[in-house]
């Protein structure tokens, strides 16, 4: 008789925080107030700003603890894991960028988002009736149907998105569906749909490049992070809800998608839903 072993999960506590570095509010209202200024002069129509807060923690962090909670608090989400030189960043992103199986295609539009409140019905149908957020989404499908309908016999695109549900926000969510014209490695859809304007901004040459004048570096935060075989089928998603981990220290990494009409003080709010997405699986839901 044999007996079948198990692996013991490793197990998230809480610790304290001992120091939490964070970009002033002031600071984060002034660069949302030159991006609105830049898209006023013309030329760009969106802007997706990030922010990072750095965490130091009483205790070292075990990256895999953080991705066993990921996956307990974001079912839904795609969980990530990447360990390079004593750092690891990790993450768990609802965002699809592309998957591939033979010919079959599917990617997503992720863009629009709204908290989670007491009544998800009416909060779902005041996301579906803003005209900003409306706006903000449609930039996003256009540029994946741009990308992908060169490379496509056949595309499906809806023209209504949907709301998407996650722990604590309500997102506008399109899938799209295609056929490609022929067989094609998943990296050539990775490199013609990265940055979408989810990320970037748009028109997304010059929102990256104003992101890169104005911005200190992102790293790895929000770049595409999946697998590929042998075939070049593959899986790809948005390295957005994530942080990066190193010893007792935690980054933590949240985006903000900024349109003419955006209120500063409203995009922090969306910054801070953002972040508990880690912040939570790092055990600081009940100490913060």
């Amino acid at each position: 008789m044999t007996g079948v072993q198990t692996c013991a999960l490793p197990i998230l506590t809480p610790a304290l925080v001992v120091a939490q570095d964070d970009l002033p509010a002031p600071q984060w209202h002034d660069a949302i107030e030159r991006i609105r200024a830049a898209i006023a002069d013309g030329g760009l129509r969106k802007v997706v700003a990030a922010r990072a807060r750095g965490v130091e923690l009483a205790r070292a962090i075990d990256p895999a603890a953080v991705v066993v909670e990921l996956g307990r608090r974001q079912p839904a989400c795609t969980r990530f894991a990447i360990a390079r030189g004593g750092a690891t960043f990790v993450g768990a992103s609802p965002e699809r960028l592309i998957r591939k199986r033979g010919r079959a295609i599917d990617s997503e539009a992720l863009a629009g988002s709204c908290a989670r409140s007491g009544d998800d019905v009416a909060a779902a149908a005041a996301l579906l009736a803003s005209g900003k957020d409306r706006g903000e989404h449609r930039w996003v499908v256009e540029a994946i149907e741009a990308a992908l309908a060169p490379r496509c016999a056949a595309l499906a695109v809806p023209a209504v998105p949907v709301v998407r549900t996650l722990r604590q926000i309500l997102h506008l969510h399109t899938p799209i569906t295609g056929e490609l014209d022929r067989d094609r490695h998943v990296l050539e859809l990775v490199a013609a749909l990265h940055p979408t304007p989810a990320v970037g901004g748009t028109p997304t040459a010059d929102a990256v490049a104003w992101i890169a004048r104005h911005e200190p570096a992102r790293g790895w935060y929000a770049a595409p992070v999946g697998w590929f075989d042998g075939d070049g089928d593959g899986e790809f998603a948005v390295a957005i809800r994530s942080g990066l981990i190193a010893g007792a220290r935690a980054t933590l990494y949240a985006g903000a998608g900024i349109v003419g009409e955006s209120d500063p003080e409203a995009e922090l709010a969306e910054t801070e839903l953002k972040l508990r997405a880690l912040s939570g699986a790092l055990g600081l839901d009940d100490v913060r």
